[in-house]
């Protein structure tokens, strides 16, 4: 078990959710997007959590542009940062596989509630927002359900709290558990919303000592 005090109070069984903002993305974001945008034009596209909006196909770390080769060094990163966290120590050494692909969200589009079966961690990296309409709050957030069973008894007067938003922003990753349900909240707004999300498996992991 997990977990940390706060003074006599033990917190147990946290769920880790990596949030890490990449500076300086301005170029990479131009060119994920054009290539997401180019694939757009060529593929019709698969359907899978998407209600509306276009999702590629998985295989989006074999695209060969730099931009996808930069993409997936930071995901490695953000693996690692999150996989020190949660084991404890940096000094473990593992075989992963990773598979991504790209999502465009146009006005109303959303994905509905989901997990991603059959892996270890899953994440999402924001290219672009596109031009959200500001007084819709949240916009187009991801949604992460509490995976509680019986945290929806609140207190007296105080209504329990079964879910969180997060607001994306260009060039912020999130990495979370794969078992963990999501989703994302309809957008409403001009442009389209641009994304890249992926799927990590560890096929071996061997830990020191």
């Amino acid at each position: 078990m997990r977990d940390h005090m706060s003074g006599n109070v033990l917190h147990a069984f946290a769920t880790p959710i990596l949030q890490r903002v990449f500076p300086d993305t301005e170029a990479l974001n131009d060119g994920l997007a054009s290539t997401v945008l180019a694939k757009q034009r060529e593929s019709q596209g698969t359907n899978r959590s998407n209600v509306g909006g276009w999702q590629s196909t998985h295989d989006l770390l074999r695209w060969g542009t730099p931009e996808i080769t930069q993409l997936n060094q930071m995901i490695h990163d953000a693996f690692g940062e999150v996989m020190e966290a949660d084991v404890g120590t940096a000094a473990f050494q593992c075989k992963l596989s990773a598979v991504a692909w790209a999502n465009i969200n146009t006005h109303g589009d959303y994905n509905r509630v989901h997990t991603h079966g059959d892996n270890h961690w899953s994440g999402v990296y924001y290219v672009c927002l596109g031009e959200p309409d500001p007084s819709r709050t949240p916009n187009g957030a991801i949604e992460f359900l509490d995976p509680r069973g019986g945290v929806s008894v609140g207190y007296p007067g105080i209504p329990a709290i079964t879910s969180g938003t997060v607001s994306p922003v260009p060039g912020l990753m999130l990495l979370f558990p794969s078992w963990l349900n999501h989703g994302v909240l309809p957008f409403f707004g001009a442009g389209e919303r641009i994304s890249i999300a992926f799927n990590l498996k560890i096929r071996e992991l061997q830990m020191p000592g």
